[in-house]
């Protein structure tokens, strides 16, 4: 897999996952194969479960919001978690906390949240899930998911066309732009992607 070189860009981008290809909410089920760290799984399927609640709920928010929202409170707090795990394990991966472990591991790392803005801890995420995935502890679409997250937020067109915003009617979300967009279906399939995306949860992004 080639990575893109990430430069620091628009800090008020706003990134939401494009849920093709889970499930939605029954892949945040407890009952997984035997893990080595069952606590960390519970915690972190519990914290993108109550994260997904909470976003889907400022969806049907329309006054204006506060300088830091709950939503972005509970945001910061996860990536604190995530930032103490990760120091700890590396990428929460299968034999660490099983598939919905790792699944809502990614969902936070979606909605990271960093002080300045810089980004640097999405990126310390993309190279340790890249090191997850070359040695299966991790699955090439889980990857493809922060990819995208991490060119958006730096303001590259992303790759994979996991990433959504709203559009300006915010009745129908859109994709950020996509590089070579005639190549997109070739590029998911080859991470093990659905051909064409397809999002099904779309809560209401940071902006």
């Amino acid at each position: 897999m080639t990575l893109t070189n990430p430069v620091d860009a628009d800090p008020s981008a706003s990134v939401l996952p494009d849920d093709s290809e889970r499930g939605a909410q029954n892949q945040w089920s407890a009952h997984a194969p035997a893990v080595a760290r069952p606590d960390i799984a519970r915690d972190l399927i519990d914290r993108a479960v109550a994260a997904d609640r909470q976003w889907e709920f400022a969806s049907t928010v329309t006054a204006a919001a506060p300088a830091l929202s709950p939503y972005e409170l509970l945001d910061a707090a996860n990536t604190e978690t995530l930032r103490r795990i990760v120091a700890q394990h590396g990428w929460p991966g299968f034999s660490l906390v099983g598939q919905p472990g790792s699944e809502a591991a990614l969902r936070l790392a979606l909605r990271v949240n960093e002080p300045h803005h810089d980004h640097e801890f999405v990126r310390t995420l993309l190279r340790l899930i890249t090191s997850a995935a070359e040695c299966g502890e991790a699955t090439w679409a889980q990857w493809a998911h922060l990819q995208d997250r991490v060119s958006v937020l730096n303001g590259h067109d992303q790759q994979y066309g996991t990433q959504y915003r709203n559009s300006a009617s915010l009745l129908e979300p859109e994709l950020y732009p996509v590089a070579d967009a005639q190549a997109l279906a070739s590029r998911r399939i080859a991470v093990g992607l659905a051909p064409t995306p397809r999002p099904q949860a779309l809560p209401r992004p940071r902006t």
